[in-house]
């Protein structure tokens, strides 16, 4: 977050010492209202590009084996140029590396997913996902798991619809 503002200042500073130095080579004196309108448009232009390119930005620098499986929006009428196209600012992942199925059953498989936010920390979540019931259950430190890795018992179980992304990425 402390990046974004500094960035963003940067910008700012960089876009009016731009003009001043323009109107310096013209030799002529800039109006007082340019300098600050400049500086203003440039980092609002800087905080919508950064809005807007964020996620692909981030999901270039994942490894091959982080594949992201849902994106989420959200508008914000505070930005209205979101309520016409909201830019992508959270994403659910998984660790293809880390999908593991069960030996003692086949349709169990432990999945790592990983949340990622704009702005926000990371979220590593391990799930138990049941593809033969199509549901799913968290995997915390108090889960009391065999010798595979895998919970001899769950606490609860989710349920989950025959679209839902990670039931299709696990289970595929």
């Amino acid at each position: 977050m402390y990046v974004f503002i500094f960035t963003t200042v940067v910008v700012g500073f960089a876009s009016a010492g731009v003009v001043m130095l323009l109107f310096r080579l013209w030799g002529r004196k800039a109006p007082k209202y340019v300098i600050p309108f400049v500086a203003a448009i440039a980092m609002f232009g800087y905080m919508i590009w950064d809005e807007y390119t964020w996620f692909d930005r981030y999901e270039a620098r994942l490894p091959q084996t982080i594949s992201v499986i849902q994106t989420f929006t959200d508008e914000n009428i505070f930005a209205p140029w979101t309520l016409v196209s909201a830019p992508t600012n959270r994403f659910t992942a998984i660790d293809r590396e880390k999908l593991v199925s069960n030996p003692q059953n086949p349709d169990e498989k432990r999945v790592m997913t990983l949340l990622l936010r704009k702005g926000g920390e990371t979220l590593a979540l391990t799930h138990l996902v049941d593809c033969a019931q199509g549901r799913r259950g968290y995997i915390t430190p108090d889960t009391s798991l065999d010798s595979n890795g895998f919970p001899t018992a769950m606490d609860e179980w989710f349920d989950m619809d025959a679209d839902d992304p990670l039931r299709a990425a696990a289970c595929s």
